[in-house]
């Protein structure tokens, strides 16, 4: 066993630990850099799109505006102090950042849009030309090269295993490397910021889907909810992990990377019907893109919905968003199932057509009288950032697409205050022990799955964890 002692030790280099472990440098305390992946190692921080914002708000806003944000997409999912603290803390993560080595321009014609990573991505869809020495990957770049320069030690293919701990005391953390080889590091603080769980398939079955395999892994699939496991093991509280954060994507995507994490289906799905196998709804489309991935991932085949439209919307909607997916499906060999009718339209689908012609014929009735909220299930309908208010399917041209949810995070987590210290199932701080990034819960989800920006939370906890972690 390898032996090392530091004031700091941070798990886990996405923009969450880079970032904690950069601030917690700066304010000179010791830091060990804990990442599990080798050399370009993969993160959802470097394969991201780039753009800070909270809760579809300019993160430059200011404190009272990003508030009013995060309470109004949130709900009573976000913990108040959690949401209070994110608010007055946003802008000046950004800033930081900035001084950092971001570079931010404007990247595109949404006020949220503001704060991207330059060089833009997002400017072509599919997952081989998205990030590479994109804005992401540059910033994660320099903030370890800064961070190694100034003094700071960065240990690449370790993964932390276990949580030291003596009287309810957090003092360091346990690491393995492939070849066995154990690394253990006596540090006054640690900070857990290894992402997510869903590169985890058994805590995926148990929390998100029935048919984790069944999901797209829109993203570098490496959060594996080690530090999760690790925090739970020492009494910590975990919240809220059966909601996460993805789109509505073609089916295909789930072997074909050139349609992840773009282009997205959320504003033609919300605008049309989804159904399941039965060729009936089961969710409602109106809540929008995110709420609808997790309403597709939870059925008993992930794969077996499908959403349901005509010419008009795929000519409307179809081309709305980023990087939509008219036309880029049908350049990409997505299968677009066209019919003249919708019983023709359901043989082709396997869906049963009785089911299915009911379904839309109910569908269209609630549209033209303005009562989807009595369908069943209930169906809201609103153009949002994410969704599209309900359209009539009347044809001509009746069309199907095969769906899959694409999984980016988890929104569940370990339990924080707002200073990214970790609590206990009791409620108490547990000292030595803080948390940031998507490794958290307490903000995100409900049965909305509200979201409510994963790169700008990252940074502003991430912080925070750096600042208040230094002893």
């Amino acid at each position: 066993m390898q032996e090392m002692t530091s004031d700091v030790v941070v798990m886990g280099a996405g923009l969450a630990g880079l970032v904690a472990a950069r601030r917690a440098l700066e304010l000179g305390a010791s830091v060990v850099l804990l990442e599990a992946g080798d050399g370009r190692y993969p993160a959802n921080s470097r394969y991201t799109g780039g753009v800070f914002h909270v809760a579809f708000e300019d993160v430059t806003a200011g404190p009272t505006v990003l508030l009013d944000a995060i309470t109004g997409a949130g709900g009573d999912c976000c913990d108040p102090e959690l949401a209070g603290a994110y608010a007055a803390h946003a802008g000046r993560a950004i800033e930081w950042l900035a001084a950092n080595g971001a570079d931010f321009g404007q990247g595109g014609d949404f006020p949220w849009m503001s704060r991207m990573l330059v060089p833009l991505s997002l400017r072509e869809p599919g997952f081989p030309n998205h990030w590479p020495d994109k804005g992401a990957e540059r910033l994660l770049e320099r903030l370890a090269r800064d961070f190694t320069e100034a003094g700071g030690e960065f240990l690449r293919g370790w993964r932390g295993r276990s949580l030291l701990t003596t009287n309810g005391r957090c003092h360091g953390l346990d690491a393995t490397r492939a070849d066995g080889e154990v690394l253990r590091i006596a540090a006054k603080s640690v900070v857990i910021a290894d992402g997510g769980f869903q590169g985890d398939p058994e805590l995926v079955r148990e929390h998100i889907s029935p048919r984790p395999e069944r999901l797209c892994m829109r993203g570098a699939g490496t959060g594996r909810g080690d530090g999760l496991k690790m925090a739970a093991a020492i009494g910590a509280r975990l919240v809220g992990l059966d909601r996460f954060y993805g789109h509505v994507q073609a089916a295909e995507a789930i072997r074909d990377d050139r349609l992840w994490p773009y282009p997205i289906l959320d504003i033609l799905a919300s605008s049309a019907v989804v159904v399941g196998p039965d060729g009936r709804r089961f969710t409602d489309e109106g809540k929008g893109g995110v709420a609808l991935a997790n309403a597709i991932a939870a059925l008993p085949d992930p794969l077996s919905s499908f959403v349901i439209f005509d010419q008009a919307i795929w000519e409307g909607p179809g081309r709305a968003f980023l990087l939509p997916p008219n036309p880029n499906f049908e350049e990409r060999g997505v299968a677009i199932l066209r019919a003249d009718t919708l019983e023709a339209l359901a043989e082709a689908a396997g869906l049963p057509e009785a089911n299915l012609v009911r379904t839309v014929t109910n569908y269209n009735a609630a549209v033209a009288t303005s009562s989807t909220a009595q369908l069943d299930p209930p169906r809201s309908s609103r153009a949002d950032t994410l969704s599209g208010a309900a359209r009539p399917i009347d044809g001509p041209g009746f069309m199907a697409i095969r769906l899959c949810a694409g999984i980016t995070y988890t929104m569940g987590g370990i339990a924080i205050d707002p200073s990214a210290r970790v609590l206990s199932r009791s409620g108490s701080v547990i000292e030595g022990l803080f948390a940031a990034g998507s490794a958290t819960g307490g903000f995100e989800g409900g049965p909305d799955a509200a979201y409510l920006g994963g790169l700008a939370r990252a940074a502003t906890f991430g912080l925070l964890a750096g600042e208040t972690a230094v002893p």
